[in-house]
């Protein structure tokens, strides 16, 4: 894995900002692709990651469905409709 190391300033109100670069390297995004961040933290580090929607019951990102606002995957759907 390659890596490297940047200082960036922390604003006013508390922003980052990551280079366009980094954002296009890293996650592999297109310059037109909306990609949302998960943020992982610590008591003393942060983490980004690319988000990947998943099942609200069991994390699958297979196939979602989405009802009143949850994702569900097929296999959880099904044991749902059998209760």
């Amino acid at each position: 894995m390659k890596s490297s190391k940047i200082v960036r300033p922390i604003d006013d109100n508390g922003r980052v900002v990551i280079p366009k670069h980094l954002i296009k390297d890293i996650f592999k995004a297109r310059p037109e692709e909306n990609i949302s961040l998960e943020v992982l933290y610590t008591e003393d580090s942060i983490i980004l990651k690319r988000f990947q929607p998943s099942c609200s019951f069991c994390d699958s990102c297979d196939d979602l469905k989405e009802f009143n606002g949850m994702k569900i995957c097929p296999d959880c759907l099904e044991k749902i409709k059998q209760l």
